[in-house]
């Protein structure tokens, strides 16, 4: 007999499991099944629509599987809504309440279930939850809690039966207004408001003294002015003059007017308590528009060195800020791996300058991380960072350039990863080349681990995708590529091209047509959007579309010929990549 073939995938898992159902099924068994059998019923549909798979639900257990977190939880959440619905039908002592446990992590799996540490940390986070409540692992923890409206309680590291770790849980609490409105003054309404502007804007007000005087003192405005002029450096963000903010310290005005007021779409504030010789700083950063607290923390310092409490604690904020507002995750692990004021500089100037379309933009960023790895050799970041910069170079350059830029990129990249990279980034980098080269297995085995270690990153999981679509695996892609579109509501074209691709490798031509629709909008001379227009259209019957889109293909590319496309497209899959020709030379190509 064959033994199962085991693999290995990284999967957002849900265990859930029915609150009190001994007491259930002992007092009306019947009631009981009937009452389950809908819930399943109706749950399994959530879970089909959040995009995730329900593995088992024999019981009163439930394992559930996503392609991303943020639908995990999501799906969390409105599982419980869902039941909440469902036992207003029923008497209080019969409700159905589900404790859901929410974790992330690498899975066995083969044909039909899923094994691994992973699911058992989820189950035992679920024995952690409360009645209707959720809970979640740390790692899960840091990819949604600045994208979801809840609040979280860190209830500490947890050890876990038959782990031998312990894991740090939080508990997820549903979205309320963390502080009240404050009423604002006649006067105060009546300066007009100021539109918000398209990059991320921030407004600091003076941290308050909380030491029972509540009166100023040099230590909260020291504070403030040194996280002002601290955030003065992160480009991408901006930021209002001290000047304007300190004249706010005694105006009771709400955040979401001072928002109106400054056009800001964040607030940050404080305060600061001193108890001997203990310091506890508190800092918090608001939505102006809806007063959503999207980031929190508390400091809690001795007093032996004011001077250097003020450096860290500044230097902490302004990584969170810079987290939260501008670069991402990345920005911490850039501050911690950087320590030479002029490397964070160019680090920052070639960041800046990297997602331009401009080549002379692209050069520059590439001459930025460069000098970022010569003020810091013993750094991954400066070479994951112009490796990247070397293959954007490349995918905007003549086929003639393509081979060095592409060897560079691929060359900084391995000098990041014998560094120990900590960005993802190199691997990144790695299965762009390594599909180019027709590497199938290393494109995703390298794309795995940029997603792994990159979990909030669109472009890592667009890659992803782009490679199970090669592979002839694009019923895989459609999740991640879809993902990759929620992480940046503003995607490049390309993002929709790949999503296309794989709708039409799984025969789903209506929303392959959709999708790269998006893409042209965004770019009318994308080429393997037209492509798929065409190959579409051509599958749908619509040929007279098919052949007006191929005459547009002839203009933009005139020496377009099959040929050249299938050595151009890296399938693996030849019936895919037939699939596709066949329709293209039907419309005439």
């Amino acid at each position: 007999m064959n033994e199962p073939q085991l693999q290995r995938r990284l999967a957002a898992l849900i265990s859930a499991d029915v609150v009190g159902y001994s007491r259930l099924m002992a007092d009306d068994e019947f009631a009981t099944v009937r009452s389950l059998t809908t819930c399943r019923q109706r749950v399994t549909e959530v879970v089909k629509q959040s995009g995730g798979r329900l593995v088992d639900f024999v019981g009163d257990n439930m394992l559930t599987e996503f392609p991303n977190t943020l639908d995990a939880v999501n799906c969390a959440g409105q599982i419980h809504q869902c039941l909440a619905e469902l036992n207003t039908n029923l008497s209080e002592n019969r409700h159905i309440k589900f404790r859901i446990g929410v974790h992330v992590g690498d899975i066995m799996f083969d044909s039909e279930r899923i094994y691994g540490d992973g699911v058992n940390i989820a189950s035992r986070l679920q024995a952690l939850a409360v009645p209707g409540g959720i809970c979640i692992s740390d790692m899960v923890y840091q990819q949604i809690h600045s994208k979801l409206q809840y609040h979280y309680i860190d209830i500490g590291e947890q050890s876990l039966k038959n782990l031998p770790d312990p894991v740090r849980v939080y508990r997820v609490i549903e979205f309320e207004e963390s502080h009240k409105q404050v009423k604002s003054s006649a006067a105060l309404t009546k300066r007009p408001s100021l539109p918000l502007p398209a990059k991320p804007s921030l407004a600091v007000l003076p941290f308050v003294n909380l030491s029972g005087n509540y009166k100023p003192d040099h230590f909260t405005d020291g504070i403030t002015l040194d996280i002002m002029t601290a955030l003065v450096q992160i480009p991408g963000l901006l930021l209002i003059s001290d000047v304007s903010m300190f004249s706010y310290r005694t105006k009771p005005i709400s955040i979401r007017e001072i928002g109106r007021q400054l056009g800001v779409s964040h607030i940050l504030d404080g305060g600061m308590r001193r108890k001997g010789n203990r310091v506890r700083i508190s800092a918090r950063l608001t939505e102006t528009e809806n007063n959503r607290q999207v980031w929190a923390q508390q400091f809690d310092r001795n007093l032996d060195d004011m001077f250097v409490i003020q450096d860290e604690i500044t230097h902490e904020i302004v990584t969170a800020m810079d987290v939260a507002l501008v670069s991402g995750e990345p920005a911490r692990t850039v501050r911690k791996a950087l320590k030479n004021p002029a490397a964070i500089e160019s680090y920052y100037r070639g960041w800046g300058a990297l997602f331009s379309s401009a080549t002379e933009d692209i050069r520059l960023a590439q001459q930025m991380f460069e000098e970022t790895i010569r003020l810091e050799p013993e750094s991954s970041i400066g070479f994951a960072l112009a490796a990247l910069a070397y293959l954007q170079h490349a995918s905007m350059s003549a086929d003639k350039d393509a081979p060095y830029l592409l060897d560079r990129a691929a060359e900084l990249a391995e000098q990041a990863l014998q560094l120990k990279d900590v960005t993802g980034l190199a691997d990144l980098v790695l299965a762009n080349i390594y599909l180019r080269n027709k590497e199938h297995e290393k494109a995703l085995a390298a794309a795995e681990r940029s997603v792994l270690a990159r979990p909030n990153c669109d472009a890592a999981f667009t890659a992803k995708a782009e490679v199970l679509n090669y592979l002839g695996r694009p019923a895989e892609a459609i999740g991640l590529a879809q993902f990759a579109m929620r992480l940046a509501p503003v995607y490049p074209s390309y993002y929709p091209a790949v999503l296309s691709a794989a709708y039409f490798g799984s025969s789903r031509f209506e929303e392959a047509l959709d999708a790269a629709n998006i893409s042209i909008e965004a770019d009318p001379n994308n080429l393997d959007a037209l492509l798929l227009i065409i190959a579409a259209n051509a599958a749908l019957g619509r040929l007279e579309l098919a052949k007006e889109a191929a005459r547009k293909v002839m203009i933009l590319k005139p020496d377009f010929t099959i040929e050249t496309f299938a050595k151009s497209h890296p399938y693996k899959d030849r019936s895919q990549l037939q699939k596709m020709i066949s329709k293209l030379q039907e419309a005439g190509l």
